[in-house]
């Protein structure tokens, strides 16, 4: 069932984020810290988004408004994800300079 995947899945999220090292690397900490912070930002988007349209469910009256809240969860569920995922890489990459070049070198990305 979807539900206990879930809800398996989120004690496995919990439990490694309480079971991430810490090292003697500052910078790696931060990034750990960052990297946390952004994962936890992206659920609860995820979380508040989903809530807010299973709350318009209830109302729904028609086959139409169930598409149309179904429409509407994928589309806010898009822009939410895309300007978290812009966010984190702005956080976690900010120190340097044209991340851009950095992420052409390091991670083998088109970014042009």
């Amino acid at each position: 069932m979807p539900y206990q995947e879930f809800l398996e899945n989120w004690k496995i999220f919990s439990d490694l984020i309480d079971k991430l090292p810490s090292t003697q690397n500052e910078q790696i900490n931060t990034l750990m810290k960052r990297y946390i912070e952004q994962n936890i930002l992206i659920m609860n988007d995820v979380f508040t988004t989903s809530i807010d349209n299973l709350k318009r469910l209830e109302k729904a009256k028609t086959p139409n408004d169930i598409i149309c809240t179904q429409a509407r969860f994928t589309n806010e569920l898009n822009k939410k994800l895309s300007l978290s995922a812009q966010r984190f890489l702005n956080a976690s990459l900010g120190h340097i300079a044209d991340y851009n070049e950095w992420l052409k070198a390091h991670c083998d990305l088109a970014t042009d």
